[in-house]
């Protein structure tokens, strides 16, 4: 009988290592790179999965440049047909991880996603890729898939995607609580630095010369 109870505590032991070894990649690397808690308190559940036009596949953490990530891309999560999403891109880092005066900078906003279809969504505001300063470093950026409780009527107009100040000081927790979100079912997040880019965007957008 003793020889059979170690046997069982050294499975229940190993059980629970592996089980902590399983946590998703995207909450380890949300917690390592600060999103908690500079945006988040709790980690999403799972892995938004994001492929833009050139062909890239986010990966947790990874670094790419804003002339890769300009188009809007294509998302993937576990979501239910039936049921409605909204769908939020943000930058913690605006201007810079050291000073981030207006954080968090909004990127993208679409409510009333029914499912996958991202297409079918209501958009708050439109896609527009990471647009670090030249000497800004590497700055962080989270995408996050948070479940409605169905097909709501949101207050919030239309923004503009050349107003600036609509896009500053995004405040996600009030956001979420006044539409009772609960915690982002799905996210994603990596880096992105200056490159030839964006002056481009910059100009497009707020008609500034960088």
């Amino acid at each position: 009988m003793c020889a059979v109870f170690v046997v069982c505590l050294l499975l229940c032991v190993l059980g629970l290592g592996h089980g902590e070894e399983e946590e998703p990649n995207v909450r380890r690397i949300m917690k390592e790179l600060d999103v908690i808690p500079d945006v988040l308190k709790e980690p999403p559940q799972e892995l938004l999965k994001l492929r833009f036009e050139s062909g890239i596949d986010i990966e947790e953490g990874k670094t790419y440049t804003p002339t890769e990530l300009k188009f809007q891309p294509k998302l993937e999560w576990n979501a239910d047909a039936e049921s409605y999403y909204t769908l939020i891109m943000l930058s913690p880092d605006a201007p810079s991880r050291e000073y981030p005066i207006y954080r968090s900078w909004l990127h993208w906003l679409v409510v009333n996603v029914p499912g996958l279809d991202v297409a079918k969504g209501q958009p708050l505001s439109e896609y527009f890729g990471p647009m670090p300063p030249k000497e800004s470093g590497l700055l962080r950026y989270v995408a996050l898939v948070y479940k409605q409780s169905g097909k709501l009527d949101f207050e919030e107009k239309k923004m503009e995607l050349k107003n600036a100040e609509d896009h500053s000081n995004f405040d996600l927790e009030k956001f979420t609580k006044k539409y009772e979100m609960d915690a982002p079912c799905a996210g994603n997040v990596f880096q992105s630095k200056w490159d030839e880019y964006v002056p481009e965007l910059m100009k497009m957008l707020y008609d500034i010369n960088e």
